[in-house]
């Protein structure tokens, strides 16, 4: 049996022909994309792990024993069965979510450890073509995809290649994993619609199943025992099958949801509705004409009431008042402010030029003084010393002509021989009259100096005495200033009086303001009736959605027709896994054209939820291995072969339990060894030996 869309078509036209147009029906069936999209043959690509490794340094308190540790995780992943056996707490279950995180960008590590984690590297290959993932975690996530294995932080430094995926964000590496996976896998986003968030909001959106939808059918969580896939089980299921017509069916079903919903908003606005709130928006224009005239009359006899007008005339002219000698007052302050620093600038230039007055009269009294001294000097001294003593006048002894030339040669006096520096005889005329000479000169320049401050002082005063004489004439104005202080008298006591005209119209106004707010409710309610959107045609969408439900249960039934050998074979495997665990109590299982998975129990067919939750996840880790054994020995279906359990002996697991699941990991090893993995998690020792691959960690000890 194939599927033939233009028959499809025909057939239903000819069925709604008498309410649909050919082309209404065309445009209804309208997908955007082929009907043949989906394909359940195996794709026979598998995921597999090869190495997990991990870098970062625990950091907590100081009483905790490990605070301070560096993580250094390394781990080879063999294909086939791996089992991690440690104690509860001791980090197995955070070493399967560190490769959730890694493979998805969703994390769902605890924050501590998130915290501790710095770097993350994960080698996997899809059908034997080997790629790298690398998580940069300090600060803001960075994250690369990369062709080839590199299992060391020094490798990758030396990487060279191009890498598929370099993001700097968590979400982008979100969006680029996804689009890596899905087009490996040939998956695709179904879709469903739902209520929009937004409170009192009738709007419908639509939502997309994700690469971390379909991540919860690879890893099993111990949280998430007692649920099948979550919130979108069927539509996760739909894409690991891969059953034909599975994309028509998924939008067909949108788009007729999305029409219900259209169909309820028409349904809002009526002509009925239209119609009485047309007649609504009349009665409520009438009555905002009338409290419009109220509020008009109001307003007149307030003002027939009270003089308060008049009094605020009067306040608003004593308040221009104030602010203009406010305004006059801040104009003396800053003027007078302004000349009190010229003064003051020419006092300190007129007491300088004084200073250097004095400071030069007293230099040409030192030079007249040296002036009269160097010409007696020169009349007098220069005579007595060319005297030529011969006796000594005080007891008449001869001065010899030797004893003279003995003490010049010594710089010594002939008569007391006390030290001299020159010779007497050596004077020279020539210089002390130079000296004298630019002595005189000195004074003159002196001269012109006092000449040039004595100007200067003049200047100096006729300006300083031309800006005291102002600052005088400034202070005079100021006592032509108005008394504000009066004026703010005069002010308060008007303020009062409108106070008091105020309380005698407060009636009114207390009417006034009811007024108004019944007019604000009223312009409101006018303003929703006119913002109505009426529709421009009326849609028959009863007809519309009737077609779609017909198309949607037609393709439904032809998908069952077509993937009636894969589903059967899937119900077989199922129940076998089941029994394998020790469930003999279901003895029957049937999957139904809607993708509802039922168990027979007692006679009876039940669902998952129906399930003793003992039993829930016994049942949940069959119906995995079952599809990937499909993929297997049948080429049905799109599951990676790749599964990651997480404590699977939480729940009420007796002893026949964890024989059976003991039993069914060494069957699927033997099986099925090397074309699939299984990776687990459990603190139940009673796993040691059964595989082959396993990594356990000693009681009370850390996996890393």
């Amino acid at each position: 049996m194939k599927f033939d869309l233009k028959k499809f078509t025909q057939e239903l036209q000819t069925e709604f022909q008498d309410s649909l147009s050919p082309k209404e029906v065309e445009d209804l069936l309208e997908i955007n994309e082929p009907y043949n999209k989906d394909n359940p043959l195996s794709t026979g690509k598998s995921l597999e792990l090869s190495h997990i490794s991990f870098f970062g340094e625990k950091s907590t308190s100081e009483n905790q024993d490990y605070s301070g540790k560096r993580i250094d995780y390394h781990q080879k992943i063999e294909t086939g069965i791996n089992i991690w056996i440690a104690d509860n707490f001791k980090g197995k279950s955070s070493v399967l979510k560190v490769i959730k995180y890694a493979l998805t960008g969703r994390d769902s590590l605890k924050p501590n450890i998130k915290k501790w984690i710095k770097h993350i590297l994960l080698n996997f290959s899809i059908s034997n073509k080997d790629y790298t993932i690398y998580l940069n975690l300090e600060g803001r996530l960075k994250a690369l995809l990369l062709n080839g294995t590199v299992k060391t932080l020094a490798e990758l430094e030396e990487y060279k290649n191009e890498p598929l995926i370099n993001v700097k964000s968590e979400s982008e590496y979100q969006i680029q994993i996804q689009d890596f996976f899905f087009k490996q896998f040939s998956y695709y986003s179904l879709k469903w619609t739902q209520k929009s968030s937004v409170k009192e909001s009738n709007e419908l959106l639509e939502s997309s199943a994700s690469w971390s939808t379909y991540f919860k059918s690879i890893f099993l969580e111990s949280k998430d025992s007692t649920s099948f896939f979550g919130g979108q089980d069927k539509k996760v299921f739909q894409m690991l099958l891969g059953l034909e017509l599975t994309y028509p069916i998924n939008q067909l079903t949108v788009k007729k949801e999305m029409l219900s919903n259209h169909k309820g908003k028409q349904q809002l606005f009526s002509e009925m509705t239209i119609k009485k709130q047309s007649g609504n928006k009349i009665a409520l224009e009438d009555e905002l004409t009338k409290i419009n005239k109220l509020i008009i009359e109001l307003n007149q006899k307030n003002l027939e009431k009270s003089n308060i007008n008049e009094l605020y005339s009067q306040y608003n002219i004593i308040l221009q008042e104030i602010e203009a000698e406010n305004s006059k007052l801040l104009t003396f302050e800053n003027e007078n402010q302004s000349l009190r620093k010229s003064l003051s600038s020419f006092q300190s230039k007129l007491s300088y030029n004084e200073y250097e007055l004095k400071r030069i009269k007293n230099e040409i009294v030192k030079n007249d003084r040296k002036t009269t001294d160097l010409e007696e000097y020169l009349d007098i001294g220069i005579f007595f010393s060319n005297l030529d003593i011969k006796h000594c006048p005080s007891c008449n002894h001869m001065v010899s002509e030797n004893k003279k030339k003995i003490k010049l040669e010594e710089h010594k006096c002939a008569l007391c021989s006390e030290g001299i520096e020159h010779s007497e005889t050596d004077l020279d005329k020539e210089i002390y009259t130079n000296k004298i000479a630019n002595l005189k000169i000195a004074d003159i320049q002196f001269a012109k100096e006092i000449e040039l401050l004595d100007s200067d002082n003049e200047i100096q005063q006729n300006q300083y005495n031309e800006i005291h004489s102002k600052l005088n004439n400034l202070t005079k104005q100021k006592e032509s200033f108005k008394n504000t202080t009066l004026l703010n008298k005069q002010l308060k006591d008007i303020e009062a009086i409108i106070n008091i005209e105020k309380e005698k119209i407060k009636p009114a106004d207390s009417e006034k303001e009811k007024y108004i707010a019944n007019k604000a409710i009223i312009e409101y309610k006018i303003s929703e009736i006119e913002n109505l959107a009426i529709p421009n045609e009326v849609i028959n969408y009863d007809k519309q959605i009737e077609f779609l439900s017909n198309a949607i249960s037609k393709l439904n039934v032809m998908r069952y027709e077509l993937g009636k050998n894969a589903l059967k074979r899937l119900e077989e495997l199922m129940l076998n896994e089941i029994h394998e665990f020790g469930l003999n109590s279901i003895t029957d299982i049937y999957i139904s054209e809607k993708f509802d998975i039922q168990y027979k129990q007692d006679g009876d067919f039940i669902s998952f939820d129906n399930i003793a939750e003992g039993e829930q996840l016994r049942t949940k880790i069959a119906f995995y291995l079952s599809l990937i054994q499909l993929d297997i020995e049948y080429n049905f279906g799109r599951h990676t072969r790749f599964l990651m359990i997480d404590s699977p002996s939480k729940e009420e697991a007796d002893a026949k339990y964890l024989d059976g699941l003991s039993n069914v990991l060494k069957s699927v090893q033997n099986r099925f060894g090397n074309q699939l993995q299984i990776l687990i998690g459990t603190a139940e020792r009673g796993f040691i030996d059964v595989i082959e691959n396993q990594y356990i960690t000693p009681p009370e000890t850390y996996v890393f």
